[in-house]
Order: structure tokens, then sequence, then C-alpha cells
């Protein structure tokens, strides 16, 4: 970018937005955050800014990772935490910058690894391993990619017009373990290093958080080599769900599904196909029938040891080291030996690459079990999840981080330059002190953008009276009183918000059939439409109510009419009984801490502001969140969370 353009020139009534982008309104909050985020990169600093709805953080942060990227010669990575945020970085936001800015720059998707066909997997599976699969749909999902891949040229599963079953397309995925390289002849016309080479070229890379620390992960263990080009500048948008991320790509699980997996791909009973008969090899098919058979005998020793789920998920903390017998580890060694000598015997190396592949997932599988078994970390949180599914159930071992604040701080701030981190939803009462302590990092810049929508005139927030507390086995019955009014007054229009399936259920069923005398619509979370079927009929059919739990207080956005009425029935405290949680509240009792100010309110209040940010979206936008907890009003705290919220009439009638 020419040193004569500055962000008060792109962003300015008249600038180079406007005048490329009708109905554009100069934002101060967009300018604001745009010259914080191009002082933190030319500082080398970090920087956490809270940016409110109507912002527009997007340009604030893509226009000065355009210019670092442009002067410096080296890419800036932008993470996000969904796939809707990715495409209006790659299909709006980006294409139009591409349009208006005087200087070229490349912008490229980076998508991991097995998202890629491998062609030379492709032609294994149609030469050899037809066996593997149990159905005919199966079969035709493999002729259905057959005639897909001759004319694809991104060659990614998402170009896919139907998506294959995941057993389908785990024997095509490009593997890191099942990859020949430059002695691949297919490598030339490879997907995967295809897409490699367009990301080395690019100037900004926008990737998932999944794949971020996938390139962290492998950075650590393997001298700085990782998934992504080398990089000194990120900015993580989405920035609430960075803890989380971190802490799934640290934890550990090992399943029954995994189990099953490596040995169908091995030897499958049903079909006598896979790599034993490929290769001719009898000791293989005896031994993974004899590790089918203490698979069993294992998970069946977890579900004694933990209990069987009924239907829900059961998730159980194991806090005893060898809580079962490791039954299944020498019939895995066995394998391991087995597939060790059948890749030093293969006549090529397309043969010798696949059966090493097995023979490391196999390892793999063994060494966290082991892992699991014998809890040999202190700093992990061990436990085990059940859920029935269909036929069979789900049997889950897991190894979580109670903290993942030190392995953030040790891989991602002190190993880059600058990470801006960006979210509506970042700071509790004003301030970041939660967040930093819980990804762990200190001496940041910080920036809070209001949002320029005045709330006080689109915005009403309702605290009706003479609610009872919510562990009151009246207080549904109230509830369901209060949301009746309330979607009679604003004639639908509305998402009905709840922390639990079971309020949720019996909440609809009490209200659902006075909207049908009322002549509206009810869509509930979890029955016969999927959440993105449901939001689609929920903004065609502008009188309709949505009843919904967590994944509909964030993420979704519904404008205009269609949505004008916000109900939350109760103040989103999370109860610590997940294994993980529990664990990090025992952390902040054993030193001292008060659990509750410093866990449970921060979360409930983060999760709150997400709710009340599903109603306005644009400055046009006008309702009312409704808050049925009478604790927003009586209890010590509940200050705290009206603070948190922007400036609005609230109403107490």
């Amino acid at each position: 970018m020419k040193k004569s353009i500055t962000l008060r020139d792109i962003f300015s009534p008249g600038g180079l937005i406007a005048q490329h982008l009708d109905a554009y309104e100069f934002r101060h909050e967009q300018l604001h955050m745009a010259h914080e985020v191009a002082r933190a990169f030319m500082a080398s600093e970090h920087l956490i800014v809270e940016a409110g709805t109507g912002v527009g953080k997007s340009f604030a942060y893509l226009i000065p990772a355009i210019s670092l990227a442009l002067k410096t010669e080296q890419p800036v990575v932008i993470s996000t935490n969904t796939i809707s945020l990715q495409e209006q970085l790659m299909t709006k936001d980006i294409p139009f910058l591409q349009r208006v800015l005087p200087r070229y720059f490349k912008a490229v998707l980076a998508k991991g690894r097995r998202n890629y066909l491998s062609r030379r997997r492709l032609q294994t599976l149609l030469a050899a391993e037809r066996g593997l699969f149990d159905t005919q749909e199966e079969v035709e999902q493999v002729q259905d990619i057959v005639a897909w891949v001759k004319h694809t040229e991104d060659g990614s599963r998402a170009e896919l017009p139907t998506q294959p079953f995941p057993q389908v397309w785990d024997k095509v995925a490009s593997d890191r373990d099942n990859c020949l390289g430059r002695k691949c002849p297919t490598y030339d016309t490879c997907f995967y290093f295809n897409a490699r080479r367009e990301m080395r070229e690019a100037d900004l890379l926008v990737v998932n958080h999944h794949l971020l620390f996938s390139d962290l992960a492998i950075r650590k263990n393997n001298d700085g080599a990782g998934i992504l080009p080398d990089y000194d500048y990120l900015i993580i948008d989405e920035a609430h769900h960075l803890e989380a991320t971190a802490t799934k790509h640290a934890s550990l699980e090992f399943s029954n599904t995994q189990v099953k997996w490596l040995l169908d791909a091995l030897y499958n009973e049903r079909s006598e196909g896979g790599l034993a008969k490929q290769f001719n090899a009898t000791e293989l098919v005896v031994q993974v029938v004899e590790a089918r058979r203490q698979a069993n005998i294992l998970f069946g020793d977890i579900i004694a040891e933990i209990g069987e789920a009924s239907g829900d998920t059961l998730t159980k903390r194991i806090e005893k080291s060898n809580f079962i017998n490791n039954v299944l580890d020498a019939p895995l060694a066995d394998i391991e030996r087995t597939l060790k000598r059948l890749s030093d015997d293969a006549q090529n190396d397309d043969d010798e690459q696949e059966i090493t592949a097995h023979y490391r997932q196999c390892e793999r599988l063994r060494d966290e079990l082991d892992t699991l078994i014998r809890q040999t970390d202190p700093d992990y949180v061990y436990w085990a999840e059940i859920s029935y599914s269909g036929k069979f159930s789900r049997i889950l071992l897991n190894a979580t981080p109670a903290n993942v604040n030190k392995m953030l701080r040790d891989n991602l701030f002190t190993a880059k330059s600058s990470v801006v981190m960006t979210s509506a939803t970042l700071a509790t009462n004003r301030n970041f002190d939660y967040f930093k302590k819980r990804v762990g990092i200190s001496g940041s810049r910080e920036l809070l953008v209001d949002s320029p929508f005045d709330f006080k005139q689109q915005v009403e927030i309702h605290l009706p009276r003479s609610m009872p507390h919510p562990n009151k086995a009246e207080f549904t019955l109230a509830a369901i009183r209060e949301i009746k009014r309330y979607l009679k007054m604003t004639d639908g229009k509305a998402f009905v918000l709840f922390t639990s399936y079971k309020m949720m259920d019996e909440v609809y069923d009490a209200v659902a059939p006075y909207l049908e005398q009322l002549g509206i619509d009810a869509f509930k979370q979890g029955g016969e439409l999927s959440r993105t079927a449901m939001l689609q009929a929920f903004r065609e059919n502008t009188n309709s109510v949505l009843f919904g739990t967590s994944t509909f207080w964030e993420g979704v956005d519904v404008r205009g009419e269609a949505l004008s009425n916000v109900i939350i029935a109760r103040l989103p405290f999370e109860v610590p009984t997940h294994p993980v949680m529990e664990a990090r509240v025992k952390q902040i009792k054993e030193r001292g801490g008060n659990e509750f100010f410093e866990f449970s309110l921060p979360e409930a209040i983060l999760r709150l502001k997400q709710g009340f940010g599903r109603l306005i979206r644009t400055q046009t936008d006008k309702g009312i969140v409704v808050i049925l907890d009478p604790r927003i009003k009586t209890g010590s705290y509940g200050k705290q969370f009206l603070a948190s919220l922007p400036d609005c009439k609230i109403m107490t009638g």
C-alpha cells in the first residue's frame, strides 16, 4: 500500500471504501480499532479488542494486516472459529478490498490436510480395498468421488456435491502417515501439495482455530516445521473460543470407534477385506480377531467401572491410575510387530507406505491407551464418556489439561511477534482480567470498542416482576406465563433461549399449543429440522418463534423484523458437573480463591452477552430482550450482568 494513503483516507467519509460501497457509514469506532491493530503490529505487541456489534471489525483488522504483509513480505494469519466467518472473509470482505485497495494482495483459505483427496490413495482403494465397505451406498459414494475427481480443481471435501460417510473419506483423504512426498507418482498433481504451494505465496492466510493449533502442535514437536508457512503476526477473530479450542487440541482421546476403524482397516470379518487380505497376511487376520475380542473385554470393563448410559450421555471423572487392566496392549503390540515385518518385506514404495500408515496408527492408539490408563501427567484431568446412539454405545476415554494458559503463553504469545485477539464478547464487567487469566497472557494492549448502534433507542430490557427463584418448582410455571405474554406482545418474532433441554422441552410443550391458537409457528431445537433448516424457516416466517439451547446463544445472525424479541429464561450459569470444569473449580478452591466470582460469574456474563447479541445486528433493528431470572435484580452480582450489557432502557414492569 502506498505510504501516502492512511487509514483515515481508507475509512473516512468519501474515502476508498465509501467510494465503492453503497450505504457505507463512517464509524469512529472502526477507525479507532484499525489504528490500534496497526500500532500493535508496528510495535510487535499483543492486543485484545472487544468490538461491539456493528463496529465492522473485519475491515478494521484486515486493512492493517494487508499493509503489514505487503511491507514485510511475510504472511499474516487470520484465524476464525466458524465456517460462516471464513466464508464472509473469503467471499465478501477480502474480494471487496482486492478491488478497491491500490496494491494487489493474495489471500488463501488454508485447510487441514485431511480435507484434500489423495489421488494415489483413491487408486489404491479402487485396486485393492473394495472389501473394506459394508454397504452398497459406501461403494456408490466411492464412484461419486471417482467421477468428481475428473473435473475438480480444488480437490477438497467441501467441493463434493454430496458429502461421503467419514469411513469412506478416511480411505481417500490425504494423510501424513500415508504420503510418499516427492516419490509419489501423483506428486505434481497432488491437491494437498498444490494447496501448500498456494499458501507459500499468500499475503493473508485465513485458517480456522483447529488448523491454527494443529500447526502450533507440529511446530512444537518438529523444530519449527509446521503446516502453515512461517509467520510472526496473527489475528484471532472469535477469540472467545480460544481457550476451548486450545484445550481440545491438547487433549488425548481413545474410543471404541477408533479401535473399530483400525481393526476393520486391517481385517473386516464381515466383508473379508482389508490390509491382511490385500497382502495375504494370515497371521494378521488371527491377531485382529484376538484384538477385537480383547477390545470388547476392555470396553466392557470401562462400562462396568463407569456405569452404563441409558439414553443420555454419562460423563465421569477417573481419579485413580490403572483403573482397569489394559488387556488390549498385548494384541496391539502383536499387530505392530506384524505390520513392521510386512513393511520391511514390501515390494514397492506404495505398499510400504500403506502398511506403515497402519503401523503408526496402531502405535499411536497403543501409546494413548497406555497414557490414559496409567494417567502419567498430573496436570491433566482423566475422564470417561459413554453415550448410546442407535445400536451401540460410544465409549470414550479422555485426558484434558485443567488449564492451557501456560501452553498458550509458551507456544503462542512467546513465539509470535504480535497476536491480535478480537470478539464481541471478551470483557466481563468492562475489563479483560478473566479472559487474560484463562489464556495466559499478560502485558498486552487492551481496547474496548463499544457498538456504534443506539441501544437506548433500539432495545428495551424487560425484567418481569414477581418471578420466583429459578431453583423453586414454581419458576417454570411463572416462566411459561411470562413467555406467553411476551410472545403475544411481539406476535412471535422471537428466540426463547434456555440453559437446559429439560426446561426447554417443558416450556415448549406448554407454549406451542397457545402459539398455534395465535397462528404463530414454533420451532424447537432437536426436532425434525436441522439447525440450518430451522433458522431458514424462522427467517422466512416472520411471526415464528424458535426455542433453543446453547448453540443458539451465539453465532446466529437474523436481521430485521423477523427477530424482535429475545427471551432468556435463566441466567446462563454453568453447573460445574463436567470433569474438566470440576477440576478448574477445585484448583481455585485449593489456592483459596472464590470459584463463583473467579469462574462461574464471568462465564455466565460472557454467555449472557452472547445471547443478548442475537437481537441487534444492524442500525435499523429494534426489539426487546426479556430476562426472566430474578437474580439479575435480587442477586448481589446482578449489577455486573447489566453493567456488561450495552446501555439500554430497562423496564421492570
